[in-house]
């Protein structure tokens, strides 16, 4: 009897000493000795996952513009994607930084790599990457049975929006994110993966950019059956209101929707796809 409970102990031992290997978006094997308890998160959109993940409570410092969930917006903020404020992330007493692989700068994160902290490289840039994320963080931070749980939830509901908008008519969309200049979505922006997913597409689906500057004349060359926009100040679409020559301004269907986190790459986002899903359905009525 002793000796079998000496040898669960050494494996109940085992078991909780065991390094955390996961694999970043990066293609880098990060290890840690334990879960991570102090993370600094770089950008919004890891901040958010962290949170859905369960993992909310070990962020000890995050980058500007983490506004979701709302809990995020307390944190310590330690700089954002210009700027870091490396004093500050090394007081926090991190035991992983985690980085937004194309928006963090690289000089900033070769600095913190010297000191020894282990950095995780996160980029997630198709809806259906959202679940695998949150639960790659959740082992991260040893919080796997609620990641996983909100993982799949995400998926479910990705899922019951596709089968409710797929086979109806497929809707051309000019998606502003600016206006000067003139600013749209190309293929690699999430944005147009939403679209997608509600019976639409970007008109400007060929531009490999996530983010291409376009002209006016394009858009008019492209014929979209939708003009819209995710909020902003003022009235940016009132040019396109009034231009008689595009199907859109004829139909009705040039329009500022409710969506502040369609371009937020993480669970936070899902809100936002099912307000774009209706509002393209509303349009695809008044569309002959």
């Amino acid at each position: 009897m002793m000796r079998s409970l000496v040898l669960l102990a050494l494996l109940a031992t085992g078991a909780a000493n065991a390094a955390i290997r996961v694999t970043d978006d990066a293609g880098r094997t990060v290890t840690l000795p334990a879960p991570a308890h102090r993370i600094v998160s770089l950008a919004p959109n890891i901040t958010d996952t962290l949170y859905a993940a369960g993992a909310g409570s070990f962020v000890v410092g995050t980058s500007r513009f983490s506004e979701h969930p709302d809990a995020a917006r307390h944190i310590p903020v330690v700089g954002d994607a210009t700027m870091l404020d490396l004093e500050r992330i090394v007081a926090l007493r991190p035991d992983l930084i985690m980085v937004w692989k194309s928006g963090t700068p690289a000089a900033q994160v070769d600095k913190l790599a010297r000191l020894g902290i282990p950095i995780y490289y996160a980029e997630t840039t198709r809806l259906v990457d959202i679940p695998a994320a949150t639960r790659r963080f959740g082992q991260l931070a040893g919080t796997e049975a609620v990641a996983n749980a909100n993982a799949l939830a995400f998926t479910r509901a990705l899922d019951g929006l596709r089968s409710a908008f797929i086979g109806k008519k497929r809707l051309k969309v000019f998606f502003q994110i600016w206006d000067r200049p003139l600013m749209t979505v190309g293929r690699a922006q999430m944005i147009s993966d939403a679209l997608d997913l509600c019976g639409g597409e970007s008109i400007f689906n060929d531009l490999t950019q996530a983010a291409p500057t376009v002209g006016r004349e394009a858009v008019l060359a492209r014929q979209p059956d939708v003009i819209m926009t995710a909020g902003g100040e003022g009235d940016s679409l009132a040019p396109w209101k009034q231009a008689g020559a595009l199907a859109a301004a004829r139909y009705g269907n040039v329009m500022v929707i409710d969506a502040p986190t369609l371009a937020l790459p993480s669970p936070s986002i899902l809100p936002s796809v099912r307000t774009l899903c209706l509002k393209l359905d509303e349009a695809r009525h008044r569309t002959p």
